[in-house]
């Protein structure tokens, strides 16, 4: 298992966001949670990541409970973490940008880059172009890369296609299969449901903080239940 939720609560000030989700991620799986907006599902992925603290429950992460841990020792053990909004540096470079993901173990960034410019060769000849002047994809794939530059064994998405155009939304989902049969697994929120379902091996559903549905993904694109609730019928 490369990771286990069980029963987790967080949220902000006095107010439980999640309360009492369980799910998990197997080694290789990629993974949807989808919901409506203010299900709690950009919440339940700074808790896993150590952004929001975890009130009660349990996280265990390739075997080792994570529960308390700082983010820092997160990304040490292998997490990756891409959120919704302000991804890029936008006055560094491509380069400058991919160099921040080592930041806690820079001797890793040469081989790490390798792979990463042979999944977006795109982000080679901009290697020197400033972030903040690159297209809305782009900068994705710039935030994309520079999660993986340490290699991480599950990588953690809110919202890729926000923002994006259906073909640049295309082009991402296919960088992120190439993602996840390299071996990385994957847990992505996403408001584009049903493509995502569509490549992933299981999915959740999260309503009011809690977990409604979940199943393999084809099923829970054919439940008529997800799809009149969350698909639009």
């Amino acid at each position: 298992m490369m990771l286990k939720l069980t029963d987790v609560v967080s949220g902000y000030t006095d107010l439980d966001i999640i309360r009492g989700v369980s799910l998990e991620v197997r080694k290789g799986e990629m993974v949807t949670i989808i919901g409506p907006n203010g299900s709690g599902k950009s919440t339940l992925l700074k808790t896993i990541f150590g952004l929001i603290r975890l009130r009660s429950g349990r996280i265990q992460f390739d075997g080792v409970d994570i529960s308390r841990w700082r983010t820092d020792k997160i990304v040490r053990r292998g997490m990756g973490y891409v959120p919704q909004e302000r991804n890029v540096f936008p006055s560094l470079t491509v380069m400058e940008n991919l160099e921040m993901g080592a930041f806690i173990q820079k001797d890793r960034f040469k081989e790490g880059l390798e792979e990463v410019l042979t999944i977006f060769p795109e982000l080679k000849e901009k290697s020197e172009q400033k972030a903040g002047t690159l297209s809305g994809g782009e900068q994705k794939m710039v935030a994309v890369g520079r999660a993986m530059i340490l290699k991480p064994k599950l990588l953690l998405l809110d919202e890729p296609s926000s923002g994006l155009s259906p073909r640049l939304i295309d082009t991402l989902f296919e960088k992120l299969v190439s993602i996840n049969e390299l071996g990385t697994a994957l847990l992505i929120v996403e408001q584009n449901a049903k493509k995502t379902l569509a490549m992933s091996h299981r999915g959740y559903v999260l309503e009011m903080g809690m977990k409604r549905f979940e199943g393999d993904g084809k099923s829970l694109l054919t439940n008529e239940d997800v799809r009149a609730l969350y698909l639009g019928g």
